[in-house]
């Protein structure tokens, strides 16, 4: 193996780009308790708090991963996720499952729900949701989002 193509391996991934939607009804935020897989993956010890999203996938445009993103997480079906604008975007370095630091960019879209009295069904990634105002939402989530999300929040 070339010298280019070990560089290659070891650096396939030159960033990331996550996705997360700020979900708000009747002036409430959504947020999502982490569960047994988001925290064994995140290698984090205690409980936090996080909004739906994820990785965009290799070949994916971002609104299809946002969309895949929510009905995976809350159980919705599709077409239930209306986008209104970005809200946030920032960019934040991350540490693979390999150990190899990459910029992650993070994206985050301001959404509502078609159907607002939808039912979720979480994954295994998620224990618990709640519907908060902005105030507490920037309390919860100033573990996970940067300070620029949190005071645009607040």
């Amino acid at each position: 193996m070339s010298d280019s193509s070990k560089f290659y391996e070891q650096r396939r991934w030159l960033f990331f780009v996550g996705i997360k939607a700020l979900i708000v009804k009747n002036g409430k935020v959504l947020v999502l308790s982490s569960g047994p897989s988001e925290l064994s993956s995140t290698r984090r010890k205690a409980a936090f708090w996080d909004l739906p999203g994820g990785k965009v996938e290799w070949g994916e445009s971002v609104s299809d991963a946002l969309h895949r993103e929510v009905m995976e997480e809350l159980g919705v079906g599709k077409g239930q996720l209306k986008t209104v604008r970005i809200f946030d975007a920032s960019v934040s370095r991350i540490r693979t499952s390999h150990g190899i630091e990459v910029p992650l960019i993070l994206i985050t879209y301001l959404c509502r729900l078609r159907n607002p009295r939808a039912r979720f069904r979480l994954t295994d990634e998620h224990a618990s949701y709640r519907w908060v105002d902005a105030k507490t939402a920037a309390k919860l989530l100033k573990v996970k989002f940067s300070r620029q999300f949190i005071r645009m929040l607040k």
